[in-house]
């Protein structure tokens, strides 16, 4: 069960992650144009990058996405570290 849990929760995180890097290559090639596509990961996004600024409130607008996944693969570190002592193999 523990297995489970811990692989919708790195899965969903992994997800983020993709989801972030997706939207940052798009509004690289994008630029501020309208588009169905990169409104779409707006909004998947938004909230990854609210809880970032809600973390780190003094740093820059531009920097928020790479922060983001940093923080995401941080958390991913953390959790297979935890998981890893705490389920053992029957």
């Amino acid at each position: 069960m523990e297995i489970i849990i811990f692989q919708i929760i790195n899965y969903t995180l992994s997800f983020a992650m993709w989801m972030v890097l997706g939207r940052i290559i798009l509004t690289l090639i994008i630029g501020n144009r309208q588009n169905i596509m990169l409104a779409a990961f707006v909004k998947i996004t938004e909230p990854v990058f609210r809880a970032t600024r809600v973390i780190l409130p003094f740093a820059k607008e531009s920097c928020i996405p790479f922060l983001s996944v940093l923080f995401i693969v941080i958390l991913r570190v953390m959790l297979i570290i935890i998981f890893k002592t705490g389920i053992q193999p029957k």
